[in-house]
């Protein structure tokens, strides 16, 4: 159970979600509800609240499962992977998890940074959707580069 003080902040953000709503400002929704899901991962409202706000943007990153209750949320990140590339990405936990890909917070150890690494489920897909998927993950790649995007820095 989160303490007092988490909870007040947990309430607050929900607040804010739902002024968010009423603009509508879905980004803000999105960013409020990944920020409740940081706090409290098994919070029905925000998984609902993302849902939402995913489905209005048109996300193709999801950030939470829409197909499973929020309780077994944690119980499955459990027993996920621990690392990715032979032990060069070392998962710390689980951003989210949609119906095409999977996000973890990992650390970089060739890097020595933290990095999102998107996992994305392939099962079922056709050719021309893994050229789809093939085209994004080297847009996304050249993000890194872009001189309008600020690095992260450790």
């Amino acid at each position: 159970m989160a303490s007092e003080r988490v909870q007040r902040r947990i309430d607050r953000l929900l607040d804010q979600v739902d002024e968010s709503i009423d603009q509508p400002d879905w980004e803000t929704v999105l960013a409020r509800s990944q920020a409740v899901l940081a706090l409290d991962p098994d919070n029905a409202d925000a998984v609902n609240f993302l849902a939402s706000a995913e489905r209005a943007l048109g996300s193709a990153a999801s950030t939470a499962n829409r197909d499973s209750k929020p309780a077994s949320r944690s119980a499955s990140a459990s027993s996920q992977l621990t690392s990715f590339a032979d032990g060069r990405y070392q998962v710390k936990r689980i951003l989210g998890d949609g119906g095409k890909k999977k996000v973890y917070l990992a650390h970089d150890a060739t890097l020595d940074r933290d990095v999102a690494f998107a996992l994305i489920k392939t099962k079922g897909m056709g050719s021309t959707s893994l050229t789809r998927i093939q085209r994004e993950a080297q847009a996304m790649g050249r993000l890194s580069a872009h001189p309008h995007i600020v690095p992260s820095s450790t």
